[in-house]
């Protein structure tokens, strides 16, 4: 695309250098710079100012650069000087692919636990019709047989729209995505238009990049302020921030939860192999049965049932989607190799999420209940102590070991967890989380659950100095139970 055609989508403040320059690729790395590349310097977020890049960019061939400052030397690149070079980047982006959201059905999921499922929950129910879709989220990008990672829930605005433009131009009708509060504080969704956003809830995370849990809400609410008047707004009517968010955005709101709600739920039914939940919606009593298990799950099937409703989706097409769920990787998923205890892995890294998991998981046993578990370092501290007293609480054992402990020590993660726990007798300390689930396991008796929480179906385990390496709790579970 011509660079003069491509500024159409946002107004720069200044420019510098000629704008008859052909542009095929949007970078904000500077090794990623290729011919015809336009470089964005962003700021912000907990990376480094790529400012400090600009000269690399040049030096690789880069036609053009956006700057946030003028004077800035960009060589024989053209320079463009923006306000806010995130909100430039999501702009350019969305026009360089040709606004690909515009030719999909988009959904958005925000909020601190449920992302995940609700999305892939909403993306059976989107697709349900025949039709393609896509899936972007914490479990990668994926449509049809085609599945990749990401590597964060929302992708930078350059390679979101990219990736938006592969899933309209593979024949997809349809996104549901997460859209977490980085991705929202960034900027990276702006150049998408939604057809619906959905909340599920907020309790406390990520406060080491946004401050405080009033800023946290504040970023989460971004969605829902960019909606269109065309559009709907699904929010939790159980959760006491939601009608700010009603407040606060333009679109049509449409309310799910166990009162007060257009899509209210009735109950559920727990079998061994499936859930029945019932609801009363704008249409009568409804009735869905999906392979999830867990009590808060009905929570989340609530919220993408409100959400087919809310975009007119057939009743009968919604009841297929549901159906069509399978299990959702490392969220409440069971490990079975013929033991005779359970074995649950789940995402669960706030207190508020490792309440819910364990609570669910104490419906599941009248034996023990035992608990594997860490905190993630070069995160919020606070919360530590907070999870430290959940587990203490509702579990009957608990293992205390590593997470993702980053650039800081193991012991004193745990020791900051341990501070909050009031003198449980069964508190086993061991840093190394292969070690702690092997011996988990072993101690498990017939009829027991035992619970490891914190990575859900992540395949890394973060260790010092940045190293990555292979590990993954449902592969550790397996091998130790076939031991």
């Amino acid at each position: 695309m011509n660079l003069r055609t491509l500024l159409a989508a946002y107004q720069p403040l200044s420019v510098s250098g000629p704008l008859d320059r052909r542009i095929d690729g949007i970078v904000t790395d500077s090794r990623q710079v290729q011919c015809r590349s336009l470089f964005v310097a962003i700021r912000g977020g907990q990376e480094q100012d790529r400012h400090a890049f600009i000269g690399d960019a040049v030096a690789r061939g880069a036609e053009a650069v956006i700057v946030e400052h003028d004077g800035i030397d960009t060589g024989a690149a053209t320079r463009i000087v923006v306000g806010d070079s995130r909100h430039a980047l999501a702009a350019l982006a969305a026009r360089l692919h040709g606004d690909p959201s515009a030719k999909m059905m988009c959904v958005g999921v925000t909020g601190t636990n449920g992302k995940s499922t609700t999305a892939s929950i909403l993306h059976r129910i989107l697709t349900a019709d025949g039709s393609a879709g896509a899936y972007l989220g914490t479990l990668g990008f994926q449509f049809g047989e085609h599945k990749e990672p990401v590597a964060n829930t929302t992708p930078e605005a350059g390679q979101l729209q990219a990736l938006l433009a592969r899933a309209r131009d593979a024949g997809c009708r349809s996104l549901a995505m997460e859209v977490s509060s980085h991705g929202l504080a960034l900027g990276r969704v702006l150049g998408i238009d939604f057809a619906a956003a959905v909340y599920t809830n907020l309790t406390r995370d990520h406060l080491d990049f946004h401050g405080s849990e009033e800023q946290y809400f504040a970023a989460k609410s971004l969605l829902f302020t960019q909606l269109s008047d065309a559009a709907v707004a699904v929010l939790n009517a159980d959760d006491s921030r939601s009608p700010a968010l009603a407040r606060l955005t333009p679109a049509r709101v449409w309310y799910y939860g166990e009162k007060g709600a257009h899509v209210r739920l009735l109950g559920a039914r727990f079998e061994s192999d499936f859930t029945c939940v019932k609801m009363d919606t704008p249409e009568g009593k409804f009735e869905v049965e999906m392979a999830l298990t867990g009590r808060f799950n009905c929570s989340n099937v609530v919220a993408a049932v409100t959400t087919g409703f809310a975009l007119g989706i057939e009743a009968d097409v919604i009841r297929r989607g549901v159906a069509a769920v399978t299990q959702v990787p490392g969220r409440f998923e069971r490990i079975d190799e013929g033991q005779s205890f359970q074995v649950i892995v789940d995402y669960a890294h706030t207190p508020a999420g490792l309440e819910t998991v364990l609570c669910a998981a104490r419906e599941l046993t009248s034996r023990r209940l035992v608990c594997v578990f860490g905190c993630g370092g070069d995160r919020d501290t606070g919360k530590r102590p907070m999870m430290g007293r959940v587990a203490e609480t509702l579990a009957d054992r608990i293992y205390l070991t590593s997470d993702n402990p980053r650039s800081e020590s193991p012991r004193q993660i745990i020791d900051q967890i341990s501070a909050g726990m009031l003198g449980a007798e069964e508190v086993i300390v061991e840093p190394d989380r292969s070690v702690a689930i092997h011996a988990a396991l072993e101690a498990a008796e017939a009829g027991d659950v035992v619970v490891l929480a914190g990575k859900g179906d992540e395949p890394y385990q973060i260790l010092d100095a940045g190293q990555v390496v292979p590990f993954d709790d449902r592969d550790v579970a397996r091998q130790a139970l076939r031991h």
